[in-house]
């Protein structure tokens, strides 16, 4: 086998795994979008069962932890937008 042999193998070799990488930064690219439907869809449960819980129609034991996060997150919010709306009309 000449230089020129090898030299073609080795390109041959470059372009396969250059190929190969394609496929994969696509697959890839793919897989983010799926994994942000996943996580769009687990946002989306999330709120319906939360509104449940409200409702009195969703009581488990393990869900209380993250409904205690969830309302303590809701109260800061609704002070910060307290702490705004006064700030906002503070001296008019």
């Amino acid at each position: 086998m000449g230089i020129f042999d090898t030299i073609k193998d080795k390109a041959g070799d470059l372009a396969g795994d250059a190929e190969k990488a394609g496929k994969v930064g696509a697959a890839q690219v793919k897989l983010k979008s799926l994994q942000g439907g996943v996580d769009d869809a687990m946002k989306v449960l999330g709120r319906e069962a939360f509104g449940l819980v409200d409702k009195g129609e969703l009581v488990h034991p393990g869900l209380e932890p993250g409904i205690a996060r969830v309302r303590d997150a809701q109260r800061l919010v609704d002070e910060k937008k307290a702490e705004i709306e006064a700030i906002k009309t503070a001296g008019t």
